[in-house]
């Protein structure tokens, strides 16, 4: 390191840096990564746990004559976040739903509450849903509600307003 030029140091330290983050992304996702798989020639959707990049441990394995339907419903944002979600959040979830009512959630879309971007998040997530539903050649099932939710005033607060 002594006889290199300065800006070869640094050039390989950003190298360096680069390499150990992908490096450790990598690790953490070959431990606890997951897989779906839709898989249009064996028919079945595959819930799949990676497990040291092994692609071991099938959580669920579901046939495609077992889908009952695709749904796009509104995602459950949790209680609790604290400080770490101050903004106001929206969320769709994209569940499969198989025959005998049992729920797997195929992933989830978060977006902040602002007009741009929750149109363009319930866009992904729809076109998530779509291209899953193709697939099996199930139904996609939107149960999110579109618009989000307002709240009406009573009739008597509104000729009061009017009236002054």
């Amino acid at each position: 390191m002594n006889r290199l030029p300065a800006a070869g140091a640094a050039l390989m330290l950003l190298v360096a840096m680069v390499a150990v983050a992908f490096g450790g992304l990598g690790t953490v996702h070959s431990l606890m990564g997951s897989y779906l798989l839709v898989e249009a020639e064996k028919q079945s959707v595959r819930f799949q746990q990676g497990l040291l990049g092994l692609g071991l441990g099938t959580r669920e394995l579901v046939p495609f004559w077992k889908i009952d339907h695709i749904e796009l419903a509104d995602g459950d944002l949790g209680e609790g976040r604290g400080p770490a979600f101050p903004l106001d959040m929206r969320a769709w979830e994209v569940v499969l739903v198989k025959t005998n009512g049992k729920r797997l959630t195929i992933g989830q879309v978060t977006v902040p509450q602002v007009e741009e971007l929750v149109d363009e998040g319930f866009s992904r997530a729809y076109r998530v849903a779509e291209a899953v539903a193709h697939l099996t050649g199930r139904p996609l099932v939107i149960t999110a509600a579109l618009e989000p939710e307002t709240t009406l005033e009573p009739e008597e607060e509104k000729a009061g307003k009017e009236a002054s």
